[in-house]
C-alpha cells in the first residue's frame, strides 16, 4: 500500500497530510483488504480548494475531484465521492482481472491543440481594425492542430468492465477489444448520464 500526498499552489501542511492519509485508509479499509496505491493532489486555484483522488487498485484506476472554500471540507467531499464509487463496483472490483493488451491490434491516436477561447475573442477584436491579410493570418494560427500521432495498444476486456472503466476513471470514451466479439467498441458517454457503443469492422 502507498499513498502519495502532493500539494499544488500552496504551502505543504503535515496537519492536511495526516488528515488525508488518515481518512483515506479508513475509507478504503471497508471496502477493500488487498493492496492498493493512492494519489492525492490538493491544490488552491483562485477562492477553490481542490482535492483529487486516484486511486489504483487490480489494474484499474478510480478518479474523483471535489472542490469547496475549505481543503477540509473539499477531501470530506472527495472521499465520500471515492467511497460511493467503490461500494457501487464492489463486487465488479473484487471479481476484476485485468485484460490481456493486444499488442497486434493498435489504435493511433492524434494529439491535438485547440485554439484558446480567449485568443480568438482577441482575434476577432483585431480583426474589426486590421486589414484582410492579418486577418487571414490570424484566423490560420488560431486553427486546431495534431502535435504527435501515438499508438495505443488495446485492451480486451468485457462490456461490463469498460462500463466500469468509463464511470470509475471520469472518461469521456474508452476504445477497448470486445471479449465477447473480439471486435474494437467505442463506448462514450451521452449528455443525459447513459452511454452509446460504436463496434468497429474487423
Amino acid at each position: 500500500m502507498q499513498i502519495d500526498i502532493s500539494f499544488r499552489h500552496m504551502e505543504p501542511s503535515d496537519t492536511l497530510r495526516d488528515y488525508a492519509d488518515e481518512k483515506i485508509r479508513r475509507v478504503i479499509r471497508k471496502h477493500i483488504r488487498d493492496d492498493f496505491d493512492a494519489q492525492i493532489t490538493l491544490a488552491v486555484e483562485k477562492f477553490r480548494h481542490i482535492a483529487k483522488l486516484h486511486l489504483s487498485y487490480k489494474g484499474i484506476s478510480i478518479k474523483c475531484e471535489e472542490s469547496s472554500d475549505d481543503m477540509y471540507k473539499s477531501i470530506d467531499l472527495a472521499l465520500d465521492k471515492l467511497e460511493r464509487q467503490i461500494h457501487r463496483y464492489k463486487g465488479k472490483l473484487r471479481d476484476h482481472k485485468p485484460g490481456n493488451v493486444n499488442v497486434a491490434r493498435t489504435l493511433d491516436v492524434a494529439v491535438v491543440e485547440l485554439p484558446d477561447a480567449d485568443e480568438d475573442e482577441d482575434v476577432v477584436e483585431e480583426e474589426v481594425v486590421e486589414e484582410v491579410a492579418v486577418k487571414e493570418e490570424a484566423v490560420e494560427s488560431a486553427s486546431a492542430k495534431v502535435i504527435k500521432h501515438e499508438q495505443l495498444a488495446l485492451v480486451e476486456m468485457s462490456m461490463d468492465d469498460a462500463a466500469m472503466k468509463l464511470s470509475l476513471e471520469a472518461l469521456p470514451v474508452v476504445v477497448f477489444i470486445n471479449a465477447d466479439t473480439k471486435l474494437t467498441n467505442v463506448l462514450y458517454r451521452l449528455e443525459d448520464g447513459k452511454c452509446g457503443l460504436i463496434a468497429l469492422d474487423k
